[in-house]
């Protein structure tokens, strides 16, 4: 009987382990998905809705876009209680959240010491939480291409590369001493390899990507393509530094409503069953691939309206 009871405890341990971390080899990768409102989480009723969406639909990590109160005080998470009673939630039903920042010149220079005082702000909220129940990560979207320094091209551009890769390097460091169990991560272009961008930071020589790989533990990649094939494409070069350096990358899908010439990299057009056929095909492909942390679905305000869980696009808004 002790031999039996011994067996089954070790064939659990071995279970368990492989549900946690990267794939196996038989494995695909999961969903996750861009959760960008803070009405997502403000209430009971709200709370419960986010993760009945979940089970439905197989997600299984979220990236929480939070809110910092800003005031002559530290800095503080806006509405935490709320927010500390879905992570505990989520993680009761195995999902993973990451706190979720981000805007366009969040990395400037200038803005250094504010980001890092509002990242200690994370941090101390995530100590709140009970340990079963932490966050993930803490997730950066921020996309300075949308600014005039980016614009101006040259020198200027070049300082506002320069000045994102050294954020991220402070940022890891305070989490490496701070908080070890919260992974860092940002959201990118996948145009971001261009040999254009190139630059040398850290006495080495690389692509912008690659420094932004090397300094996080994974990447998420705007991949907003409507067909398997050409997601792959977008994301060829970055999975394959991945898997060089031993980190991971999510490729993204968009499913929001995207007005003009652009219209066509979205979902939102096309019939569920395109959408449905290309995760899975992309779940196929990707099957067994260590550095495939998930597909991230952009985003919630728009997936519960192309999915069709509301008659009507919801106030939930589209970003930060």
């Amino acid at each position: 009987m002790r031999m039996k009871c011994t067996i089954v405890i070790v064939m659990a341990i071995v279970l368990l382990s492989g549900t946690q971390g990267a794939a196996d080899e038989d494995s695909k990768p999961g969903l996750g998905m861009w959760v960008w409102p803070q009405t997502a989480f403000d209430t009971a009723v709200a709370r419960e809705k986010l993760l009945a969406f979940c089970a439905k639909e197989g997600i299984t990590h979220f990236d929480q876009h939070i809110s910092i109160e800003k005031g002559s005080s530290d800095p503080s998470v806006e509405n935490a209680d709320a927010l500390a009673m879905l992570v505990v939630a989520a993680r009761k039903q195995g999902v993973t959240v990451n706190a979720l920042r981000g805007s366009g010149d969040m990395f400037f220079a200038d803005n250094h010491e504010q980001t890092l005082r509002e990242l200690r702000a994370l941090i101390a909220f995530d100590k709140r939480l009970p340990a079963e129940a932490r966050l993930s990560g803490v997730k950066y979207d921020v996309e300075p291409y949308s600014t005039e320094e980016w614009k101006a091209g040259g020198e200027s551009q070049k300082k506002v590369i320069l000045d994102y890769l050294s954020f991220l390097r402070q940022a890891k460091a305070l989490l490496k001493e701070e908080a070890p169990h919260l992974k860092l991560c940002v959201d990118v272009p996948f145009w971001w390899d261009k040999r254009e961008f190139a630059v040398r930071f850290g006495g080495h020589e690389k692509l912008f990507i690659q420094h932004i790989q090397d300094q996080t533990d994974y990447i998420g990649i705007m991949s907003y393509r409507p067909n398997w094939q050409a997601v792959l494409e977008c994301v060829e070069r970055e999975l394959a530094y991945a898997e060089e350096i031993g980190k991971a990358i999510c490729p993204g899908l968009e499913t929001g409503e995207i007005k003009g010439e652009e219209s066509w990299i979205s979902f939102w057009n096309q019939p569920q069953s395109a959408f449905r056929q290309t995760v899975s095909q992309l779940q196929e492909k990707l099957s067994g691939n260590q550095s495939v942390r998930c597909i991230m679905l952009h985003h919630y305000s728009s997936l519960v309206v192309y999915l069709g869980d509301t008659a009507s696009k919801p106030d939930l808004g589209d970003g930060p």
